[in-house]
């Protein structure tokens, strides 16, 4: 019922909207007392786009050139079709009128700080490299403006600036979705070009890239937002991301030898982004009125009933700025990449470029800093007299950042400026409390106002944070797998990042191949399964996109299934050419092989004659509920030279100390068996006759003996099984005296001495675990391999040949 009357509500909406001509709007609030002072002074901005024919003319060349070199068949008429599908229809009356619109709307909505020149700063600091600019304009250059994306308002901002500063109208890209009304369809083509979101076919992907490359040519300008996300380029959680490769982006860079242009990144800053809650935490459009007067709307309705809601939005927005980083010329840009290390295109390299300018540039907001002050706050239970002391903190935090990774100071807003630390925290929360993000009315414990939405929090605290958004992360951590274990192991090590500075340019990642489940996750910002409650740390990505998760790794934990383990294996081994340190925390050998996985990423690694990549393994005494409640990580890493400790500290807190080994296969075996034999003696102690502390010193012994045994017979070192070895004797007295896996073994145990099978209550446990479909649990095809093991190197394993045979009487 719900959703079918939200459904009808949207067509409602949309038949209202769709009657409305946008354009005659447009041309009244233009024409208005408020409009006329702008369109008059618009009016006498220079002639712009008077060159369209010669640019689409251009693009059909180069795309006919283009497909006819790759021996495509093609014909004129369609590729002209195309171009005419995408270019601009500019129109001078149109830009004019919607311009001086857009500036009486934007002068409603936003507190300018600087009203002659509405979002910049009152000093001009902003606009400092604007001279620069206007110079490589006056020579005829062609602009790429990179920008960052927050909102659909961002490209009419920048826009409605640029008119100010008498710059001329940058095109944007504008999808085919966006065109379904056709008042708003002619709006948008004044300054933009047509796009497919989805489905685009290989002539239209060529043409798209070489209008993009005309316009450069012919010296015109552009602008492109860096997109991070899949499905579009605003921000989900306040973050500026790794930008991906663009059709756009490449084909602008593309010139005529000999040719330059200008690249000149925008940074955008908003004290409250419109679809805030929208992004971040799945909200409704309602989202843009948050924050709306409805004492104001509510008196004037008898008055205004059409336009009541919009005058009850003034300054709704509070405060948004434009700030233009030096621009550079693609020569330069050039000349810096072919110095370059890293090895990546050269797109790449300008967009990298730019979003670290972006994250030098883009302000901190009173809204931002207030919500970093009311996590710290709350994280160290400092209390309300403490707050002034901890926002001159926070602010010391971010100007430390800054200088060490930009080499400059921050750029606080005017308002942080020029208030104090009261006056400032009140703005931010009366700004957090109009989005709906802070309660209007309740108080926590520490007598801040109480959280509405933790992920709308996170989504501020995160824009005023640039350890998070500087892309030139030099540490890219990916773990491998987003079930329950993939996710403890993501959220132990994003909160290392977070909590030690020497990890401020590191990222963290979770990669999986489900499209469903990263969808879900990237779009709640919650863990899965067990942990569906359990929010994402606010410095994780996730990605189903392989290329994308391990083109830049430097550390992988692989934390997936044993069934899937080898085909993950593959994956990233085939499109990772860098070196890599391979972390393995899968737990149980390959399935129906006696092999471990340590064993199987080396036979890989001589299959693909790798030699750049260092294997480790992760092992121990783990429990994933233990990591998430309780923070207790008494775990071990395995592997050569000096790898084992760089890892244990990106893992490990100092005081939890781990072991470190150079034995990957005893620590890998150890633990495996170790789960193994636990399981089979609490099984047996309950169904052996005897006395019960004799049976069990006798089972611990065996199974420690049988375990050294393979175990040494898999090629692991003698001492990870001595007298006083931690790897074995922890993890098998852990599981074999606490856990899941002893109770689980003590039914088993009771099942067999009343005479029933074990495999019923195997059974109850696939289901409850919802592995139905399979006869056996993971331990139990452990038990199997490490019989089949002992086979296969001639060790005999009495004790589990027992136990196997109790478990499997009738075959079932």
């Amino acid at each position: 019922m719900i959703k079918m009357i939200r459904n009808t509500a949207i067509r409602i909406t949309a038949s209202v909207v769709n009657k409305i001509d946008f354009l005659k709007l447009m041309h009244r609030i233009a024409q208005s007392p408020a409009g006329e002072p702008h369109l008059e002074r618009y009016q006498s901005l220079p002639h712009d786009w008077t060159n369209v024919e010669q640019i689409s003319k251009l693009a059909v060349d180069l795309t006919m050139a283009q497909l006819l070199g790759e021996h495509e068949t093609v014909d004129h008429h369609e590729i002209a079709d195309l171009i005419k599908e995408i270019e601009i229809r500019y129109d001078r009356d149109r830009h004019i009128h919607a311009a001086a619109a857009i500036r009486v709307i934007f002068d409603h909505l936003f507190d300018h700080q600087n009203p002659e020149l509405p979002f910049t700063s009152s000093d001009g600091r902003d606009l400092k490299h604007i001279d620069t600019l206007r110079q490589y304009r006056k020579k005829g250059l062609g602009v790429l403006y990179l920008i960052n994306h927050n909102s659909h308002l961002d490209e009419f901002i920048f826009d409605n600036l640029m008119q100010d500063l008498k710059l001329g109208l940058p095109v944007f890209a504008a999808g085919q979705n966006m065109m379904a009304i056709p008042s708003i369809a002619q709006l948008l083509m004044t300054g933009s070009y047509v796009v497919l979101r989805k489905g685009a076919s290989r002539h239209q992907m060529a043409a798209l890239y070489n209008y993009c490359s005309a316009l450069s040519r012919c010296g015109a300008q552009q602008g492109i937002f860096l997109e991070a996300w899949r499905g579009g380029a605003r921000s989900r959680d306040g973050s500026l991301r790794y930008p991906k490769r663009l059709v756009a982006v490449r084909g602008a860079i593309d010139l005529d030898p000999g040719q330059d242009m200008v690249i000149q990144p925008v940074a955008l800053s908003y004290s409250v982004v419109p679809e805030d809650l929208m992004m971040c935490a799945s909200k409704s459009a309602r989202t843009w009125l948050k924050g709306m007067n409805r004492l104001k709307a509510l008196l004037n309705l008898p008055i205004h009933p059409m336009t009541f809601w919009f005058r009850a939005m003034e300054n709704v927005y509070s405060r948004c700025y434009v700030s233009f980083p030096k621009p550079k010329l693609l020569s330069e840009l050039d000349a810096d990449w072919q110095q370059d290390k890293r090895g990546m295109e050269f797109d790449e390299f300008v967009a990298l470029d730019a979003i670290t300018q972006i994250a030098r540039t883009k302000k901190i907001m009173a809204s931002q800093l207030t919500a970093r002050v009311l996590t710290r706050s709350r994280k160290n239970d400092l209390p309300k007299d403490k707050l002034e002391k901890t926002v001159r903190d926070e602010m010391k935090t971010i100007a430390i950042y800054h200088r060490q990774n930009f080499g400059q100071s921050p750029d606080f807003e005017d308002f942080i400026d020029q208030n104090d630390e009261e006056t400032i925290i009140a703005d931010g929360i009366q700004t957090l409390r109009n989005r709906d993000v802070l309660s209007r009315w309740t108080k926590d414990s520490l007598g801040f106002p109480s959280i509405t939405n933790d992920i709308g929090l996170s989504y501020y605290a995160t824009h005023g944070d640039r350890r998070l958004y500087s892309p030139t992360a030099d540490q890219n951590i990916v773990v491998v797998g987003a079930g329950d274990w993939g996710f403890v192991l993501a959220d132990v090590v994003a909160g290392r990042l977070l909590e030690n500075k020497a990890y401020s340019n590191a990222s963290i990642t979770i990669y999986d191949a489900r499209k469903k489940l990263v969808r879900h996750m990237g779009k709640e910002r919650m863990g899965p399964g067990r942990f569906k409650d359990k929010p994402l740390k606010k410095n994780v990505f996730v990605t189903y996109d392989l290329a994308s998760a391990f083109r830049k790794a430097s550390e992988v934990i692989v934390a997936v299934k044993p069934e899937a383990f080898e085909s993950q294996m593959r994956e990233i081994i085939s499109v990772s050419e860098q070196h890599l340190k391979i972390i393995i925390a899968t737990r149980g050998f390959m399935p129906n092989s006696p092999l471990l996985p340590f064993h199987m990423v080396q036979n890989l690694l001589v299959e693909y004659e790798r030699t750049d990549m260092d294997v480790l393994t992760l092992s121990g005494p783990l429990d994933a509920n233990d990591l998430i409640e309780s923070k207790i990580l008494s775990g071990i890493i395995a592997g050569p030279g000096h790898f084992p400790n760089e890892m244990a500290a990106l893992i490990f807190s100092p005081d939890q100390q781990p072991l470190i080994s150079s034995d990957p296969i005893g620590i890998q075996a150890a633990d495996i068996l170790a789960r193994v034999y636990a399981l089979c003696v609490n099984m047996l102690m309950v169904c052996t006759e005897g006395k019960k502390g004799l049976i069990t010193g006798k089972l611990f012994a065996q199974a420690t003996e049988e375990a050294r045994a393979l175990t040494l017979a898999m090629g692991a070192s003698p001492a990870t099984f001595n007298t006083s070895a931690i790897p074995w004797t922890a993890t098998f007295t852990t599981l074999t005296t606490d856990g899941p896996i002893k109770e689980l073994g003590e039914k088993m145990g009771m099942a067999i001495k009343k005479g029933k099978s074990p495999n019923r209550i195997l059974k109850k446990l696939s289901n409850k675990w919802r592995q139905s479909g399979k006869n056996k649990i993971q331990l139990v095809s452990d038990l199997e391999s490490a019989l089949a093991c002992g086979e296969q190197r001639e060790v005999e394993l009495p004790l589990l040949r027992q136990a196997y045979k109790l478990i499997q009487p009738d075959n079932a």
